[in-house]
């Protein structure tokens, strides 16, 4: 966690005002006013509204009892909703949500509530900006964050700082907060000051009982996926265009994910140094437990220089495609990181020793396009660089390579853990030509023929590329594929899980 605390909102009216005043909302007292009657379908402690059919629906304040939200209408959320007393939210297939400009609306699953978001690959369920098309922005709205009772690793119950009252974490791993399948979330993810954003989707001490899968992030004014503890699993996320980190992980979450795509605009990124992967314990580098300790697989994680505008056309904040820090255990196998300045950043000496220890296991993916004086103002222009204080013998501090070559020669410090590890490096992504040609809102994430995603030399690699025989990998959770990232490049259509319910160009979408 850099800056990474939960979006601290005071109540509602301060949070119209707040893009004026932050500074005095911030100081205000934060005891939740009393919340108006909600209005049209949102549940509460009035009866539900009944909407005629194809109306847009204004919802504020909580949500107390079982509500559903129809296809057939619209909702625009106001404010921060609150989801909360044990009610459950359920949202049909095709449903269109918007937040509102104006009062950053957002909606929050309280611990002990749920949602039950159901979309289908033909029907996929949409929270996006209410701006009309063509003038749609990172940030125009709040978010989705849901809180549950899985454990985390502060002492206390931390407090979701998007809703005052609301602490999340505890001792049930398997907690339930819902469903979540074929959502997609745009132009959301507010950072008003550092330690008070808030994200695409923020999953806080949400447990395994909860299902995602299918989840699409686009143009998030901050991190697309953020996990704050928790035992949550998810399969097949995407994060198109994010302003920070793709996936951020912190407090102790140490769930499972696999088949994931992110894909960066080259010009947009954070002044706080924007990756694909970002992990801490937490802010102090503590040992407290639950230790972050994720596993990812079969992720495909493109950055900023392989892009249609050349290689130096890009944002000077990007950082690297993994940033492993702060005493973090995070695993990342059968993957593929590429194009960014350094692949791999193992931040400080505590956090290599997590990799001594075989809690943070780097295997069996394929690092490329990390180009020796590329446009990085940090100094990081390698495949790897650990620093700055080292690790173990095998992880010395190690400064930007002179040059980098898809042979390993002779491999030493960092290098050498890489290789030993199965993991394969390319010089750049262009040369290579990992995947097929794709533009920003139009992309193709498969691999090319005979690309080395899903092919490998028996000389040198096993016979296929991905390997799920270490123990981190061989839950059952994790589909045993042959390939390494997200696709396998057979040219099948059943192997794209993106076909039907993504949309890479929402700002020309008419909701």
């Amino acid at each position: 966690m850099s800056k990474k605390k939960l979006l601290r909102i005071t109540p509602l009216a301060c949070s119209a005002a707040l893009m004026l005043s932050l500074v005095a909302c911030e100081k205000e007292n934060t005891t939740p006013a009393p919340n108006p009657p909600p209005t049209g379908g949102t549940g509460g402690t009035t009866p539900p509204v009944t909407p005629p059919t194809g109306q847009t629906v204004d919802v504020q304040g909580e949500i107390t009892t079982n509500t559903t939200w129809t296809a057939t209408n619209k909702y625009l959320l106001k404010g921060f909703i609150y989801v909360r007393n044990g009610a459950t939210l359920t949202i049909e297939p095709g449903t269109i949500i918007k937040g509102d400009k104006d009062t950053k609306g957002a909606l929050i699953i309280e611990p002990g509530a749920k949602i039950e978001a159901k979309g289908t690959a033909a029907k996929p369920i949409v929270f996006t900006s209410n701006q009309p098309k063509g003038s749609r922005n990172y940030g125009d709205w709040g978010g989705l964050i849901i809180a549950g009772n899985a454990p985390v690793n502060p002492v206390d119950r931390p407090i979701i700082e998007g809703g005052p009252t609301t602490r999340y974490g505890g001792t049930n791993a398997a907690d339930n907060s819902g469903t979540l399948q074929y959502v997609r979330i745009e132009f959301s993810g507010i950072a008003f000051s550092p330690n008070n954003e808030v994200n695409g989707i923020t999953l806080a001490g949400v447990g395994s009982g909860t299902t995602i899968d299918h989840i699409q992030v686009s143009y998030n004014g901050d991190d697309s996926f953020e996990w704050f503890g928790g035992t949550v699993n998810a399969k097949y996320l995407v994060s198109h265009r994010a302003f920070d980190d793709d996936f951020d992980t912190d407090f102790g979450y140490s769930g499972k994910v696999q088949f994931g795509v992110s894909l960066r605009d080259p010009l947009q990124a954070d002044q706080s140094g924007s990756k694909a992967f970002e992990s801490d314990n937490d802010g102090n580098s503590s040992n407290n437990l639950p230790r972050t300790a994720p596993v990812f697989s079969n992720i495909t994680a493109v950055g900023p220089l392989l892009n249609p505008n050349g290689i130096g056309n890009i944002s000077n904040q990007y950082t690297a495609g993994a940033h492993l820090r702060r005493n973090t255990s995070t695993s990342i196998l059968n993957s593929v990181i590429i194009g960014y300045p350094t692949g791999v950043l193992i931040d400080n000496g505590v956090t290599a020793a997590r990799i001594a220890a075989n809690e943070l296991v780097f295997k069996n993916n394929l690092v490329a396009g990390s180009l020796t004086n590329s446009n990085s103002v940090r100094g990081q222009r390698d495949i790897i660089y650990v620093g700055p204080a080292g690790g173990p013998s095998n992880l010395t501090p190690n400064n930007a390579m002179s040059s980098d070559s898809a042979a390993w020669g002779s491999a030493v410090g960092p290098l050498t853990w890489l290789k030993a590890n199965g993991n394969r490096r390319y010089t750049t992504a262009d040369n290579v030509q990992l995947l097929n040609p794709f533009n920003l809102t139009a992309p193709s994430f498969l691999p090319r023929t005979a690309s080395p995603i899903v092919t490998v030399s028996p000389a040198t690699a096993p016979a296929a590329p991905a390997n799920f025989t270490d123990t981190k990998v061989s839950d059952p959770f994790f589909t045993k594929v042959d390939y390494i990232g997200a696709f396998s490049g057979s040219g099948n259509s059943a192997d794209n899980w993106l076909a039907g319910w993504t949309n890479f160009d929402p700002q020309n979408t008419d909701y």
